[in-house]
């Protein structure tokens, strides 16, 4: 039997301990060392999705740079604590009754949050005169759920649920139905639930330069474009009595709403099932040489999905067929349980639909009392609500000092989102760091604090091994 997991790329960054990665969040790039601020201070292809105008600008006299395979991995769990959170992913374990009610538990009222971001590669060539050009490629996905009490206990104990108060069992298969005999619509029992998956992949080119320049300021624009090949969406939202569901799910899942789909994919194979366009544009600024201020506006667009696509109808739930979870594993599609039981009400299907992307906008400054220590400071602000979205703003503010040639780190503190308060902890080290070549390094941490508390974890690195810098100004140029 295929086992599959939604997210098993995420674990991807686990396998590339092996390899040289560096990496930040789609939330702000808050990891990019532990500093817990970017918007003003990343540049090269580093940028690319949170400020292009920093294109313009280079923190040393190198041409290009390059890097491969870069990752950030984040998991935000209240229903498990951080000793737990790999339950989440392991598929073997059996609830025995009293777990199963205690999960039911853990799961209500408690929000679950999970990204993940790979840069398979990114390159970016600066020069003072023409601009900067930059290319990466990234895949993104973010999970995010608060169940109630209901929901909760349907995922979990299926057909058993106290919803469901008769059964009744088919003589010739053996196959159980839970059945509700005074039912109700989805938008009542699953009141304040949600649910929501995007999963796509992104070709971003970007470029930024220098517009203006005088004793005083420099000013710096960028701009973004954007091809997307979108994988998974799914969405569950039930809010005052309204129902906004929908699902496009990669037919490598092979699940089966049971219900026609004009877009029906007949095939289990591994492929995009949507494309789409974004934009970002970014605004920066240099002032007297010591102070970077910055703006942008980042994911402005939308993916068309035309593969699996599905609505959801606000109709009565009246049964179901599945004995409900196991484990915590609860993105695990072994035999489609997990889906099977988050196949609430009725489903039409659809030819396309339209989402759009988390449009955020990005403002944050940096001072760089000299050449060892920098302060900065970030606000993310969500312009969208949609799946991949954050809920509320997010700031933060950090330091990141480099007190030798070869070795760099910082510390922070981010705060919102609906995630709590973080401490972004970050090091970086340069094997080689010359006016020719220079090769980094670095690990960081979304929440330091994780590692010492047991309650609401934040479980998140980035890392990067194989990011290199060359090609010498030799005519005079160099930083700024």
């Amino acid at each position: 039997m295929k086992k599959l997991y939604i997210f098993l790329f995420l674990v991807l960054p686990f396998i590339f301990l092996m390899l040289p990665v560096r990496a930040q969040n789609q939330g702000g790039a808050f990891t990019v060392t532990g500093a817990g601020y970017s918007t003003a201070v990343v540049t090269d292809y580093q940028c690319l999705g949170i400020n292009p105008a920093n294109l313009g600008w280079k923190r040393n006299d190198h041409l290009m740079n390059v890097g491969v395979g870069e990752a950030s991995f984040s998991i935000y769990s209240e229903p498990l604590k951080r000793a737990f959170v790999n339950e989440l992913f392991n598929g073997d374990k059996q609830f025995t009754d009293a777990e199963r009610q205690e999960a039911v538990d853990n799961f209500t009222n408690s929000k679950l949050q999970l990204e993940g971001n790979i840069s398979g590669f990114g390159f970016s060539f600066q020069d003072e005169k023409i601009g900067g050009f930059g290319f990466a490629v990234k895949e993104r996905v973010m999970w995010d759920s608060n169940l109630n009490e209901e929901s909760a206990d349907i995922l979990f104990n299926g057909y058993n649920a106290s919803y469901f108060d008769s059964l009744y069992v088919d003589q010739e298969t053996g196959e159980v139905t839970g059945i509700a005999t005074n039912p109700q619509e989805v938008s009542d029992l699953f009141e304040s639930t949600k649910l929501e998956l995007l999963w796509f992949r992104e070709y971003n080119f970007s470029y930024g330069r220098s517009f203006y320049s005088n004793d005083m300021i420099t000013l710096y624009g960028g701009v973004g474009f954007k091809y997307l090949k979108g994988y998974s969406v799914f969405n569950y939202n039930y809010e005052d009595g309204k129902v906004d569901v929908f699902s496009a799910l990669n037919p490598v899942m092979d699940v089966d709403y049971d219900t026609p789909s004009p877009s029906k994919i007949n095939n289990n194979e591994y492929q995009s099932i949507g494309q789409g366009f974004g934009f970002d544009f970014g605004l920066s600024a240099l002032i007297m040489k010591k102070l970077r201020v910055a703006v942008s506006v980042t994911d402005i667009g939308s993916i068309k999905w035309d593969g699996n696509v599905y609505s959801g109808e606000n109709t009565d739930v009246t049964d179901i067929q599945t004995a409900g979870i196991d484990n915590y594993n609860i993105f695990s599609l072994d035999d489609n349980v997990a889906f099977d039981n988050l196949k609430w009400g009725g489903w039409e299907g659809l030819d396309n639909k339209t989402t759009q992307l988390p449009m955020n906008l990005r403002t944050g400054a940096a001072f760089e009392l000299n050449k060892q220590v920098e302060f900065g400071t970030e606000f993310y602000v969500p312009l969208a609500e949609t799946p991949g979205s954050y809920d509320k703003l997010i700031f933060g503010i950090g330091t990141r000092l480099q007190p030798v040639k070869w070795f760099r780190g910082s510390i922070g503190v981010v705060s919102g989102g609906a995630t709590g308060t973080d401490i972004p902890v970050g090091i970086s080290f340069f094997p080689f760091n010359n006016d020719s070549f220079s090769w980094e390094l670095g690990i960081a941490v979304r929440d330091i604090t994780t590692y010492f508390s047991q309650d609401k974890p934040t479980v998140a690195f980035a890392l990067g091994l194989l990011r290199f810098s060359f090609g010498n100004l030799e005519r005079g140029g160099g930083e700024e």
